[in-house]
């Protein structure tokens, strides 16, 4: 076994926990490995519940085209109003302190889209048997 060092424990940027269906910029890790997510991207919060010291599921935001993904849901960025495709198949849970605010005012995304990728997401996981 070897003399692993714990990755640091970083102070969060932002000041308040994120909520269900808020998009914020997401620092996801620099050491990724194609075809893993990486860079500073917008991502989806997910969890009902999140302490800011915690951590959070999200599903990252692409503006690459999706044309052969069943997976991504199409939509205007909450960010900017551009073009961009949620990876429905993408959850992930990262440390809130990788969070930054997207500007003065967290964007919520739709009641209406939120449970469409909500429901394509699930069509990603396997079902327990009856």
């Amino acid at each position: 076994m070897t003399d692993e060092t714990p990755p640091p424990r970083l102070r969060p940027r932002i000041k308040s926990a994120p909520r269900i269906r808020q998009v914020y910029w997401c620092d996801l890790p620099e050491d990724a490995q194609l075809p893993e997510f990486w860079k500073r991207r917008p991502v989806l919060i997910l969890s009902k519940t999140v302490k800011l010291h915690g951590n959070v599921t999200v599903l990252p935001f692409t503006t690459k085209s999706q044309p052969d993904n069943q997976m991504a849901y199409p939509m205007a960025s909450p960010l900017d109003g551009q073009r961009v495709w949620v990876i429905c198949d993408y959850l992930t849970t990262v440390a809130v302190s990788r969070l930054h605010m997207p500007g003065r005012v967290v964007p919520r995304i739709g009641q209406d889209d939120f449970n469409r990728i909500v429901a394509l997401a699930l069509q990603g996981l396997p079902r327990p048997d009856h």
